[in-house]
């Protein structure tokens, strides 16, 4: 997946399941009206995921990609794979 594309919020909620069981310093918590939130305790703030449409936005999965890879949390190729 090249080229990021709207993703349906099941996909990105399995993902972030994967996520947490793999590192325990990952938390995805709700927060608010239709959002969720990933914190990490290196993250000097929580990323916010918009849930009230089906999908989340292709530049809120690029984000999420690039922090998550930034971090050392998961590559861009695992990330890719389940997705």
């Amino acid at each position: 997946m090249g080229e990021y594309s709207n993703v349906k919020i099941g996909d990105i909620i399995r993902l972030l399941k994967w996520l947490e069981r793999k590192n325990q310093s990952l938390i995805v918590t709700r927060g608010g009206k239709h959002q969720l939130l990933v914190k990490y305790s290196f993250w000097a703030r929580p990323f916010p995921i918009p849930t009230k449409h089906k999908e989340v936005s292709r530049f809120i999965v690029k984000d999420l990609m690039e922090k998550l890879v930034k971090s050392n949390i998961c590559t861009k190729e695992e990330f890719d794979c389940r997705l």
